[in-house]
């Protein structure tokens, strides 16, 4: 079934006055924005927006002309989109402006954005989402464990200088992290910023720390012009205190990691593929992470953070795909990271991970019995698979 290629490929003719910004070119600019175009493009957002296929076209140069893999769940789809893309009427009207990142270890931070300016003068905010590196993936983390992340302060000044460059109406869009990020920004604007936001989307982004934002009566004035999107194995999607305002897209993968990933969402005609609900697995994982955000505390988090930090910085490695490629080497680092913690700190993780085991064997007794069948089976298909 078709995807996101397949999509640039059959819609790539038809410009946006003819078919106006849809969910499907949300998923376009979502995988786009994981290639770190910001070294071709100018982080000013006051400065001259450059053409999509300039754009491209130095970016892919300044690869050496080949398309490369970004990371361990990252390919080159990314790069192959691009050059597609750049071939089109429709993505070749683009412009591209504003390209920043911003990246620290301590405290963790892995932010990337850009502004994509459609013809009518739309302003389509991209954020991206989780990329490669281990700080990208300890930012995850904070969003319980921090109670948010450093990225929150950054996207809302960015949307603050967007909404002030430019005029026009305002789509907010991003996936994983990112999606999280365009929510908690549009759910944080100002009053006359958010009138101008005609769509968030929020493309299998985690939940945040807690149910709060969802009652502040911002959430209710944008829920008209917002769209969750989450694959029908969502995992990350049920993570953390989430909204049910959600549509499930099918995937070409029935589970696993390629769930998450935009380039196996399905579209057909021009349209993402939706079923009712989730399967079996997306509603044991939605019920699995709830019962775990609802257990654990804050007194958890001093103790999640610090293991967390140590375990991360003794891997010694930068990124996923370095970690699996010196997977030996770096399972004794962690190893001796581990042992060099200090026996209380490990004492009060052993009891935190006991909680979460315990929480975990419970919710499977108490899940439906006809699904167990089910999860089996997939189960096994997993094993198989490995």
């Amino acid at each position: 079934m078709p995807g996101v290629y397949e999509y640039i490929s059959a819609f790539g003719d038809r410009t946006f006055q003819e078919r106006p910004f849809g969910d499907a070119d949300n998923l376009v600019l979502c995988q786009l924005i994981y290639l770190p175009i910001e070294q071709v493009v100018s982080p000013d957002l006051g400065g001259d927006p450059i053409p999509f296929a300039d754009m491209a076209n130095a970016y892919f140069q300044r690869q050496g002309c080949r398309h490369r893999r970004m990371g361990l769940l990252l390919t080159k789809q990314a790069s192959i989109n691009m050059m597609r893309m750049a071939q089109t009427p429709r993505f070749s009207a683009l412009r591209v402006v504003g390209a920043q990142s911003a990246f620290s270890e301590t405290p963790a931070l892995q932010y990337g954005v850009a502004t994509f300016l459609l013809p009518d003068g739309t302003a389509v905010v991209t954020f991206r989402g989780t990329d490669d590196s281990l700080v990208g993936w300890h930012e995850d983390l904070d969003i319980f464990i921090q109670r948010g992340m450093q990225s929150y302060p950054l996207a809302q000044q960015y949307l603050k200088d967007v909404a002030a460059q430019f005029s026009g109406d305002i789509i907010l869009c991003g996936h994983s992290k990112g999606g999280n990020i365009a929510l908690y920004t549009a759910l944080t604007a100002e009053k006359q910023v958010r009138d101008r936001i005609r769509c968030v989307y929020n493309n299998e982004g985690p939940g945040f720390c807690d149910y709060s934002l969802y009652h502040t009566g911002v959430y209710d004035e944008l829920l008209a012009r917002y769209r969750h999107l989450v694959p029908h194995a969502s995992f990350i999607g049920m993570f953390l205190a989430h909204d049910y305002d959600y549509t499930v897209v099918e995937n070409k993968h029935q589970f696993g990691p390629l769930q998450h990933d935009i380039t196996y969402w399905q579209i057909r005609d021009g349209e993402l593929v939706t079923r009712d609900e989730l399967n079996v697995l997306g509603r044991f994982s939605d019920v699995l992470l709830s019962n775990l955000i609802f257990r654990l505390n804050e007194d958890d988090c001093p103790v999640l953070n610090e293991i967390t930090d140590r375990l991360m910085d003794g891997a010694q490695v930068e990124c996923l795909l370095e970690a699996v490629k010196k997977l030996p080497v770096v399972a004794v680092h962690v190893l001796q990271a581990w042992l060099q913690t200090p026996q209380e700190t490990r004492a009060l993780f052993r009891k935190t991970l006991h909680g979460v085991t315990h929480i975990t064997i419970e919710t499977a007794k108490h899940f439906k019995k006809d699904t167990v069948p089910q999860v089996a089976a997939a189960a096994k298909m997993l094993l198989r698979r490995v």
